[in-house]
């Protein structure tokens, strides 16, 4: 497959985003509550694996895409995408560990 698939979904993951937001706006109680959870949790999660490892595959750097992140990243989400999406070209861990 292709990286292109990966900038799709990073693409649909934030208007994904926008829209739960403008939902939220207009609801109230649990409904908001929900939406807000799921927007926070599931997609911003998602969100992230995503742009992790489309920015490895487009040969990015991993520190210059998180400068000084304040939890760590679903790695095991990340591996799974960069394997379907693209191709491991260098260890993960050795991805990770490097600096611009």
């Amino acid at each position: 497959m292709s990286i292109r698939f990966l900038k799709v979904k990073v693409k649909s993951l934030a208007a994904e985003a926008r829209i739960i937001r403008k939902e939220e706006r207009g609801s109230h109680g649990q409904l908001r509550n929900d939406l807000h959870s799921h927007r926070v949790h599931v997609v911003r999660r998602e969100a992230r694996a995503t742009l992790l490892a489309y920015g490895y595959a487009r040969g990015k750097v991993y520190s210059s895409m998180e400068r000084s992140p304040r939890s760590i990243p679903d790695w095991e989400r990340v591996e799974r995408m960069i394997k379907k999406y693209g191709q491991l070209k260098q260890p993960l861990e050795e991805w990770k560990s490097a600096s611009n």
